[in-house]
């Protein structure tokens, strides 16, 4: 699926930043949005996933076995840990931009088994965490708008539900997700255009996944805001505001059946 924006630009750009808000600030101020972590823990986080990624394209790994053989990393002292994030984040970023999109690379959705899949999945991994980083050391970071509603689209294709369990109180109505920026600016810049038109209605949401389409159209709640406050929203951060308008029993626990 073409994107409206300039993935390996993103990864490379974004993880540039969380390393330097680790180099200038240091390992141990915390992290909000992500309690019981201080920076460290999340640059050890957001490497390990940069490195194995890294790994997997690069080695045209296509295979669970070959996933499963993949030795796990030992985190590094803290003395050599930015090295070794750096390290990581520079062999993805190398192998996301020397593989065509069309690959074929394992991935954990059983469907979506290429590079394409990848570079969106690091590009959003990778824009959330810059934000918890920025937001630990106080510097203002907003999330592009059409980078946001796109991760609010994956989001609810890969993620929805998935930390829910049988204690999780089911929703127990459709929710309306609807982005108020410019539709310019979530069309993007580059030639790609995405999927994401800025507004979902979520008509289903179980552990086996979210049901949805994209559109305006009423729910029984709607959750209302700028793309890159409804995308922390949805990943259970407090960013900007975000407007709740008729059941707001159904938004909450739609949050708490997304929350990850």
């Amino acid at each position: 699926m073409p994107l409206p924006y300039n993935a390996t630009s993103l990864v490379r750009t974004d993880g540039v930043k969380i390393i330097e808000v680790l180099t200038d600030n240091g390992l141990e101020i915390a992290v909000p949005t992500c309690p019981g972590w201080n920076v460290g823990d999340l640059g050890w986080h957001v490497g390990q996933v940069w490195n194995f990624w890294g790994r997997v394209v690069s080695g045209g790994l296509t295979q669970a076995d070959q996933i499963s053989a993949m030795d796990a990393p030992t985190r590094p002292s803290d003395g050599d840990l930015l090295d070794w994030i750096a390290v990581s984040h520079n062999a993805l970023y190398s192998a996301l931009v020397r593989n065509r999109p069309e690959r074929e690379v394992w991935t954990w959705t059983g469907a979506n088994r290429d590079v394409a899949w990848v570079r969106r999945r690091m590009t959003q991994e990778t824009a959330v965490h810059r934000w918890d980083a920025a937001n630990a050391v106080g510097l203002p970071y907003k999330v592009p708008p059409a980078v946001a509603a796109d991760g609010i689209d994956e989001f609810l294709m890969w993620f929805a539900g998935k930390g829910s369990d049988a204690s999780t109180p089911p929703v127990g109505g459709t929710v309306h997700l609807h982005c108020t920026d410019n539709a310019n600016d979530l069309a993007g810049t580059s030639t790609g255009k995405s999927a994401a038109t800025g507004e979902w209605l979520v008509t289903d949401l179980s552990s086996s996944g979210a049901e949805f389409t994209r559109e305006h159209a009423k729910g029984d709640a709607a959750v209302r805001g700028r793309a890159r406050d409804l995308l922390m929203w949805i990943w259970g951060r407090e960013a900007g505001p975000v407007e709740v308008l008729g059941d707001e029993g159904v938004a909450e626990r739609f949050r708490s059946f997304t929350n990850m």
